[in-house]
C-alpha cells in the first residue's frame, strides 16, 4: 500500500469515528440541519377586564441580563458536573434572556397590575423598574435521563427614591419525558409559564402598600 492510499484510509477511519462520536452526544440528530426553538407564553390571553390594581403606577421592564455562558442563542446542556456544553444542531431563535424579557412585558401588560407597562428606553420615566437576570437554563444529562434547570432573579426598584422594594430568586427544575433536546425545550417552556405566574404574584404582593405618587 503506497503512502497516498494509506493516508486516504486513515482519513476515512478518522471521519467514521467522528461520526460515531457525534451520534452518541445528547440530543444529536441524523439530520444535520439546525433546528430552532422558542420560549413562549402559553397563557396568551386578552387584557384582564377586572379593575387595575395600581392604576396610577407605571412600571418599566428592564432588559433581562444573562449569567456567563447563557448570553447566546446556543442551547446549553451539561453531561458532567461543572461543565457546560452546547447542542450542535439545536438552538434558540434568540438568546433566552431576550425572549424572556418579551414574555415578561407581554404577561404584565395583560395582568391588570399597573396602569402602564413599558419596555425599552430608560429615558421614559416610570414609577417602578423591574430588573431581571437569567441565572440558569440548561439541560443536565444523567444515566437515568435528563433534567432541565431554570433560575431567574428579579429586583423591583422604586425609581424616584432608588430603593429596592422587593427581590426574589425563582428556581425550577423538571425531568424531561425523553432524553433529547426537544423534550428539554418542552420542559423549559412549562417552567417559563410557571415563572410568569409566580412573577405576577410576586409583583402583586410587593406593591400592595403603594399609593399614587401624588398622594
Amino acid at each position: 500500500m503506497n503512502d497516498l492510499n494509506r493516508f486516504r484510509r486513515t482519513i476515512c477511519i478518522v471521519v467514521s469515528l467522528a461520526a460515531i462520536a457525534a451520534c452518541s452526544l445528547p440530543g444529536s440528530s441524523r439530520n444535520t440541519a439546525k433546528q430552532l426553538f422558542v420560549l413562549q407564553d402559553r397563557d396568551i390571553s386578552s387584557p384582564v377586564s377586572a379593575p387595575i390594581v395600581n392604576p396610577c403606577i407605571s412600571l418599566r421592564v428592564g432588559a433581562t441580563g444573562s449569567a456567563a455562558g447563557l448570553n447566546t442563542a446556543r442551547m446549553a446542556y451539561s453531561a458532567e458536573p461543572n461543565q457546560l456544553d452546547y447542542f450542535a444542531y439545536h438552538e434558540w431563535v434568540a438568546p433566552p434572556a431576550r425572549m424572556i424579557a418579551a414574555l415578561i412585558e407581554t404577561r404584565l401588560e395583560t395582568s391588570a397590575l399597573f396602569g402602564l407597562v413599558i419596555a425599552g428606553s430608560p429615558d421614559i420615566r416610570t414609577d417602578l423598574r423591574l430588573d431581571s437576570e437569567l441565572q440558569v437554563l440548561q439541560q443536565d444529562f444523567a444515566e437515568n435521563g435528563s433534567t432541565v434547570k431554570f433560575t431567574m432573579r428579579v429586583n423591583l426598584v422604586d425609581v424616584a427614591s432608588r430603593t429596592l422594594i422587593g427581590f426574589e430568586t425563582f428556581n425550577y427544575h423538571e425531568s424531561t419525558e425523553d432524553d433529547n433536546a426537544e423534550s428539554g425545550v418542552a420542559a423549559a417552556n412549562r417552567m417559563a409559564d410557571r415563572f410568569l405566574d409566580d412573577l405576577v404574584t410576586f409583583l402583586r404582593n410587593s406593591t400592595l402598600h403603594l399609593e399614587c405618587p401624588d398622594q
